[in-house]
């Protein structure tokens, strides 16, 4: 009975919500109606106020009204106006979540505003960006497009501008994990909202100070904030941020034991973000909704609502990874787009010098060609197995779930249900630290080589007409160099990633160490020779072992590879074995570098890769020590480190011994 009167008080607190869009809608309409007996300018300024009002509330209709305003714009050459409407619809395409069009939008309209000097718009434009990459949790190009909003907003002494950049840059802050400096621009930011009287504005500088006085567990500070955003939001037209806070003040009731209070915010914020379609506000509704199951001893609703969570996770997390590679790929066609442009400004004597230069041209756009005929295959593979690691996902996901339930029905003790659900938890955050660290390295390795590469081509190209053959030498060393780094890393994520998604099936034959051994070192002979380092095959020829050819090469290349690597001028790389009960134990010898305890202690793990420069410079990406391990163990072998500081590395593989 107390739960229908609780449902019935609930569905009254939220009808008006419900009802809430249709004044906005015939408002609209009659506006919009009104605009065909307007001139064109009356109606570019009334089709862009309509376009910025609806960007939260109904976003498919602000981008309608944006794209009308933007065609009668650029009719009649109103550069200001086709700026604005650039911006206003980049934003409804954010809300809505397409981020690709958004950024097409904004850099566009940040182009027509620096092309026609319109200062402030392009300050508004590169606003719009660092918010766009803070949704993306980029930091880096969130800062510097702020920079360049702050040059402009300080020359102009625009004070909304300049709420803009206090309140983003409040969020970068939290992004860096500054929770001070942070609340120094949240502050800063409302100051001036106040001073211009921007009550909606002042919500989200008094909800983001909330979240870092909750961050702090200053919970009386932190729900003082939530309720004055509570008081300036304007519920209709910002209804995310609404929903947002009632989990956030349903959160801290939780802390105080209020949980009946907690639950009642918690649904109403459910049935706001499913209203509007937000995922991210869903997904913690129901996390906030499945730990007060939890507290309640509803362990039936619980585990529902946190298979809920969890399916919302999966979703949120491939699109995240989706987005953040898009945003990488975007930044590199528009530099090379940019280039592209540069090249075609030039005058017409650099034209005759690029005729002259003949076989060089021919020869640099060859390797060129080849080169980016290579990436885009080796993208197109990555794309076909992360698609095959997503259906697998689900595949798991729905096993999981269907494993859940049935245990569910077998098993009613309370103390194995609470053990599940730990284990789930850690499991998650190990596959959640798993995929942020293959991100991490696809973000900074994998970009690294490239630019190399774009650099070394680039130096190429302008001075073919000047370089000498020692120098082209040069060159073709170091992109053969880039180039062969480039492939390990790549051939070392495609390993890795086969391993994890269960793809790697492993054939298994009797294999002469000695001949394995020796095809790997032949591929490494130019590098070794290059800084002067001995390979050693001491392999006895009557040594076999009962592996899978392309694992065991794999293998052998990472440890070859890293002995190369941590090895000084004039040093050796060796490799012997020895038979030991019936098994084969390799051995991978250099007389490098070596490595301390504290580092021995950091390898073959994903969460803690090392990633220590070699003795020519040479950078590495952390992950070919934690393929030896994991493909080692699919060999059903184990593998050993022994070093000390300034004594050099030795490796042991150990592996069935050959069957016959």
């Amino acid at each position: 009975m107390t739960r229908w009167i609780f449902s019935l008080i609930l569905l009254i607190t939220l009808y008006p919500f419900s009802n809430g869009l249709s004044p906005v809608l015939d408002q609209n309409d009659s506006l919009s109606s009104s605009l065909q007996h307007k001139s064109d300018s009356s109606r570019i300024s009334d089709l862009l106020t309509l376009c910025w009002e609806n960007r939260n509330s109904a976003p498919e209709i602000s981008v309608n009204y944006g794209t009308e305003a933007l065609d009668l714009a650029i009719r009649n050459n109103d550069f200001i106006s086709q700026a604005k409407a650039y911006s206003f619809v980049g934003v409804a395409y954010r809300v809505m979540g397409k981020y690709s069009k958004s950024l097409d939008f904004y850099y566009t309209g940040l182009e027509v505003a620096l092309k026609h000097e319109i200062p402030e718009q392009a300050a508004y434009s590169y606003l719009n960006l660092a918010n766009l990459y803070v949704y993306q949790e980029l930091a880096s190009l969130a800062s510097e497009n702020l920079k360049k909003a702050e040059a402009l907003g300080g020359n102009l002494g625009n004070k909304r501008i300049l709420a803009y950049i206090n309140l983003y840059s409040g969020r970068i802050y939290s992004l860096e994990d500054k929770p001070d400096s942070a609340l120094i621009s949240y502050r800063k930011s409302l100051l001036l909202r106040q001073e211009l009287n921007q009550v909606a504005e002042q919500a989200n500088c008094y909800r983001y100070m909330g979240d870092i006085y909750f961050q702090k567990d200053s919970l009386l500070t932190a729900i003082e904030n939530y309720n004055m955003s509570l008081k300036k939001v304007d519920k209709k037209n910002d209804k995310d941020l609404y929903a947002n806070l009632l989990i956030m003040k349903s959160q801290i009731f939780i802390r105080g034991n209020k949980i009946y209070e907690a639950s009642g915010l918690a649904h109403e914020s459910l049935k706001i973000a499913e209203g509007i379609g937000a995922k991210r506000t869903i997904r913690d509704a129901l996390q906030v909704l499945s730990e007060i199951s939890f507290i309640t001893k509803d362990y039936k609703t619980a585990s529902d609502l946190q298979r809920r969570v969890i399916q919302y996770d999966d979703s949120l997390f491939s699109k995240q990874l989706s987005e953040k590679i898009f945003f990488l790929e975007y930044q590199m066609e528009r530099e090379q787009r940019n280039a592209k442009i540069d090249l075609l400004n030039k005058d017409n004597s650099i034209k005759e010098l690029q005729l002259k230069r003949g076989r060089f041209i021919r020869v640099g756009l060859t390797i060129i060609i080849v080169l980016l005929v290579t990436v885009f295959v080796v993208l197109l593979i990555l794309l076909k197995q992360r698609r095959k690691h997503e259906k697998l996902l689900e595949l798991n996901n729905l096993q999981i779930i269907e494993q859940r339930d049935s245990i569910e029905l077998q098993n009613r003790q309370l103390t194995d249900t609470n053990e599940r659900l730990g284990k789930s938890e850690e499991e998650l955050k190990k596959i959640v630290q798993t995929k942020d660290k293959l991100l991490s390295i696809i973000a900074h390795d994998l970009r690294n080589p490239f630019a190399a590469l774009i650099g070394l081509t680039e130096l190429l190209h302008q001075n073919a007409d000047t370089i000498d053959k020692e120098e082209l030498k040069q060159y073709v060393t170091m992109i053969n160099e880039s180039s062969h780094k480039l492939l390990l890393l790549i051939e070392n994520l495609l390993a890795w990633a086969r391993s994890q998604t269960g793809a790697l099936k492993p054939v298994r034959t009797d294999l002469n160490l000695k001949s394995q051994t020796e095809d790997v070192m032949k591929l490494y002979i130019s590098q070794a020779e290059a800084k002067g380092i001995s390979l050693i095959n001491d392999i006895p020829g009557n040594i076999s072992v009962y592996a899978d050819q392309k694992i065991l090469a794999t293998i052998f290349r990472n440890l070859i590879s890293n002995g190369i690597k941590y090895t000084n001028k004039g040093g050796s790389v060796t490799c012997s074995a020895f038979t030991e009960n019936g098994r084969t134990v390799l051995k991978v010898c250099d007389t490098g570098i070596g490595m301390s305890e504290a580092q021995i202690k950091k390898l073959f793990r994903i969460g803690e890769t090392l990633t220590t420069e070699g003795t020519g410079s040479e950078s590495g990406t952390g992950l070919g020590l934690v393929i030896c391990k994991e493909f080692t163990e699919t060999l059903e072998g184990t593998i050993t480190v022994e070093s000390s500081v300034g004594a050099g590395t030795s490796f042991f593989v150990t592996l069935p011994a050959s069957q016959s």
